[in-house]
């Protein structure tokens, strides 16, 4: 049976995110993976990270591995192209550039990655993006809000023209939430010492939430 498999906020936790794989019996035969953003930051293993999901879909293609842009990857982009390290060094950005060295790999050839990664994942069903949507209409939100929007989250109670499946804004009870406009949040705060979230899809429509916890693996 076909499946969509959607992850939440990775934030550089390598081991916890192939528990995860292996909890959800992942299969490069059926499954689609679909990662709404934040593979980098705060987490030890960033460049791990990223070598494993650019890997993947340079063996299965990018229809089967749908990597999107996160706000995280949006500053290492505006630090290394524009200048804008401080904010990404506030959140967590030296932790990146750190796994990069220690791995003697050039940071740049995934910031090249990265503005290649599309903001949005629209399926006849659902709309994946990293911040969820701002306003109702997709066509309404800019890059900005897909990246980094939040406070409708708390506000707002009107559908969106589709479900969204979103991260960004992390649990704070370790689990996936449905906000109030009927949109899934999936960042379950791993980085923090929560868990990774997977939201498994089945071709019937049906789905459920897994779970696995941080790996001590990926504890500095």
């Amino acid at each position: 049976m076909d499946r969509l498999v959607a992850i939440g906020d990775i934030h550089g936790c390598l081991h916890t995110l192939k528990d995860l794989l292996r909890m959800v019996s992942y299969s490069s035969q059926t499954d689609t993976l679909v990662f709404v953003g934040d593979y980098i930051d705060r987490g030890r293993f960033s460049c791990e990270v990223v070598n494993m999901l650019m890997k993947l879909q340079q063996q299965l293609g990018k229809d089967k591995v749908v990597c999107l842009r996160g706000n995280h990857e949006q500053m290492a982009i505006d630090a290394y192209r524009h200048g804008e390290y401080p904010l990404w060094y506030r959140n967590g950005g030296r932790f990146t550039e750190f796994s990069f060295e220690q791995n003697g790999e050039d940071i740049g050839n995934a910031i090249s990655w990265f503005e290649t990664l599309p903001l949005v994942y629209d399926t006849p069903e659902i709309i994946f993006c990293h911040a969820g949507l701002t306003y109702p209409l997709l066509k309404d939100n800019s890059p900005d809000d897909l990246l980094w929007g939040r406070d409708w989250i708390a506000t707002d109670t009107e559908e969106r023209e589709k479900q969204v499946v979103f991260g960004h804004t992390p649990s704070k009870t370790g689990r996936a939430y449905t906000v109030d406009t009927g949109d899934i949040c999936i960042d379950a705060a791993c980085v923090y010492g929560g868990r990774l979230c997977a939201l498994v899809i089945q071709d019937d429509g049906n789905s459920l939430c897994m779970y696995v916890k941080k790996n001590e693996e990926d504890d500095f």
